[in-house]
């Protein structure tokens, strides 16, 4: 008994370093602790405030009533993306536009086609051929970058140029 007294008394400050060390993580560990407890009160005071309003069933149907009408909304929100995104593909996304003399005898380059496609390469081109003593339009419709009627070298470079570029 006396080895362990003697031990003790010749180690002191270091016990009393090592006890002081172990009395702050517990501390440490007290405080996170008391935080845990004092956010886990709030919520169940929150909790009782709102049971006393009304029976926990009454609370339960509320929610999943909420729930039910979220459902719903988020359904409708689904397909009217779904239309959009159908009409979204079929609305004019490429443009090209060639400017061109039609005829040699007239300058300015007053003479056009242009190409109209959607995402998939469906439209129409136009071209106007402006004459001095006329001008004549022209509409070719488009299905997949190609038409089943002749294009002039205009028309099929205003088709490439919007097959190149969308808005």
């Amino acid at each position: 008994m006396q080895n362990f007294l003697d031990i003790i008394s010749q180690n002191a400050t270091m016990i009393i370093l090592f006890l002081s060390v172990l009395s702050i993580i517990e501390l440490i560990f007290i405080l996170i602790i008391n935080g845990k407890f004092l956010r886990l009160n709030r919520t169940y005071n929150k909790i009782i405030k709102t049971l006393e309003k009304g029976d926990v069933f009454d609370i339960f149907s509320r929610i999943l009533t909420e729930n039910e009408e979220i459902k719903n909304k988020l359904d409708k929100l689904r397909m009217d993306l779904n239309s959009l995104d159908k009409e979204g593909k079929t609305a004019i996304k490429k443009v090209g536009m060639v400017r061109y003399n039609a005829f040699p005898d007239v300058g300015s380059d007053l003479s056009f086609s242009i190409a109209l496609l959607d995402s998939n390469d469906d439209g129409i081109v136009l071209s106007g051929i402006y004459g001095r003593n006329e001008t004549a339009t022209f509409a070719k419709p488009i299905e997949r970058g190609q038409s089943k009627y002749p294009l002039s070298a205009e028309e099929v470079q205003a088709i490439e140029r919007a097959k190149r570029k969308a808005l």
